[in-house]
């Protein structure tokens, strides 16, 4: 059985293994070259494989503490020790210590109170400068000008500091924005919807389930004209963006890159992105200081990231890593000239994806299933 085919059927986690067996020319058994192209798509993908095991550990270990913490509180018992990272049975406590935090969360909402979940700040950004510095060793051919931030981030997702008006959503970390649309914070003033909690006047001063009309700590998607947005503005402004940053993915560049490494490299830029968790303010009943609402409060937020804000882009980087690794070992069935330069790290690095994967698996499903029984989700 050929290599690729072999690799084909063991690594379709990530199919790194037999990236470095395509394209490959062999002069003779102890003189072994490989083409320039496969050598950077080769290290473009163990790049990736090694921001994916970093952000597997760190993930692992703020969703296990989480849970642990979030069941204790709530008086669950016989709860895993998570205190070893390197435990071989660690995933697998790791789920049964999310299910009992989960169960116990489910159990303090059986009375049906009201939940209230403001979310304030937060954010993802991808390591742009990570992307690019990679892509400038995916050259086919000629010269590549890697672009802007600002030319090549998804539409939508340029954030900055907007010194005019912002037409897309506005997030302040302190004091409020003026706000005529949805509001992830705390709402005061007037709520077209549920107001989680009211002043004597009927005033909203809480989480309100609508459309808030007035002034939002949080997360507003619409600010009037006339509102200035005194923190980070997301979609869109009117003039230039100051200190601007991307918090989707990267657009190809227009020139001639190889698309595998330039699909390895995106993966590298969204599996080093760097996330902020938001401020989470819980209460039930418009009361916050009950057990389920401070153990929440304080350990919802690694859970809140996990799950909505770093998830979802770390499983669509992990996709995009394993199908250009199974399409570039299916190119190389018949090249097997690199496979002796590169064997022991072939291995190391399949290796280390595989176990990398199945933690970071766990972490976000685990993370899913608790904000989605708390009823959290991106606003």
């Amino acid at each position: 059985m050929k290599l690729a085919t072999i690799v084909r059927s063991i690594a379709f986690g990530l199919g790194l293994a037999a990236l470095s067996t395509s394209g490959c020319l062999v002069d003779n058994a102890l003189d072994l070259v490989c083409d320039d192209t496969i050598e950077a798509r080769f290290n473009a993908y163990a790049g990736a494989v090694e921001a994916l095991v970093n952000v597997s550990q760190d993930l692992k270990a703020s969703v296990g503490a989480s849970c642990v913490a979030i069941a204790k509180d709530l008086g669950a018992t016989d709860v895993p020790d998570l205190s070893n990272l390197d435990d071989p049975k660690f995933d697998e406590k790791l789920t049964q210590a999310c299910t009992k935090a989960n169960e116990a969360i489910k159990a303090a909402l059986a009375a049906k109170p009201l939940l209230a979940v403001e979310v304030i700040g937060g954010e993802c950004r991808i390591d742009a400068s990570a992307q690019l510095a990679c892509e400038s060793k995916c050259v086919v051919s000629g010269t590549c000008e890697p672009g802007s931030v600002e030319l090549r981030c998804e539409p939508g997702e340029l954030s900055g500091t907007c010194d005019a008006q912002c037409t897309g959503e506005c997030t302040v970390t302190t004091g409020s924005v003026e706000c005529q649309g949805g509001c992830s914070g705390t709402c005061n003033g007037v709520c077209a919807g549920t107001c989680s909690l009211k002043d004597s006047n009927g005033t909203c001063i809480g989480k309100c389930y609508g459309e808030c009309k007035g002034a939002c700590t949080g997360t507003c998607d619409v600010v009037p004209p006339s509102a200035k947005c005194s923190g980070s503005c997301k979609g869109g402004c009117s003039v230039d963006y100051k200190a601007p940053y991307c918090e989707g993915k990267l657009v190809p560049p227009k020139c001639n890159l190889d698309v595998d490494c330039q699909a390895a490299c995106n993966a590298q830029a969204q599996l080093k992105a760097e996330c902020t968790p938001p401020t989470l303010i819980v209460t039930l009943d418009g009361v916050g200081d009950g057990a389920l609402a401070k153990t929440l409060t304080t350990n919802l937020p690694a859970l809140y990231v996990a799950a909505l804000e770093y998830g979802p882009n770390l499983v669509e980087a992990g996709a995009d890593v394993a199908v250009k690794g199974v399409e570039a070992a299916d190119a190389a069935v018949d090249a097997l000239g690199c496979a002796a330069l590169y064997s022991t790290s072939i291995l190391a690095t399949f290796n280390a994806s595989v176990v990398a994967s199945a933690s970071l698996s766990a972490s976000i499903q685990a993370s899913v299933t608790i904000n989605a029984t708390v009823g959290v989700g991106i606003p």
